[in-house]
């Protein structure tokens, strides 16, 4: 017998998961079309775009300071934290988000009140960074 509720969900799950990459490129092209600065803020930014999709909000406050989030977030037009997951699909190498989760407050991590070395580094195995 066919779960239509189930088929609805699965249908639901299908056309969230596609939205996304249309999302993106709808972000990407307002703000190519509407942005007046130097341009290594706008392909930072829109690098920023396409990083937090795969590696979600919280890799992004591991590599990036505030204050540069907030500048890229201005360019976009978005807020990351309400946009990305927390985490996403490429979180697991993400070095520094790897490091981060061994600690109990993710925000000192952020901050820099504790050390996270190689923050930035993105490799197959986290774990021997």
């Amino acid at each position: 017998m066919l779960n239509l509720k189930n088929m609805a969900s699965e249908h639901l799950k299908i056309n969230i998961a596609m939205k996304k990459p249309d999302e993106l490129l709808q972000i990407a092209q307002t703000a190519i079309l509407n942005y007046s600065g130097e341009i290594d803020v706008l392909n930072s930014a829109l690098g920023m775009l396409f990083t937090g999709y795969y590696y979600g909000w919280r890799f992004l406050y591991i590599v990036h300071s505030k204050r540069t989030i907030r500048k890229y977030e201005k360019v976009l037009n978005i807020k990351v934290n309400e946009f990305f997951q927390p985490t996403d699909s490429l979180s697991h190498r993400s070095a520094g988000l790897v490091e981060a989760k061994k600690h109990s407050n993710f925000w000192k991590c952020v901050s820099g009140d504790i050390q996270i070395p190689d923050r930035k580094l993105i490799t197959d195995d986290p774990q021997s960074a």
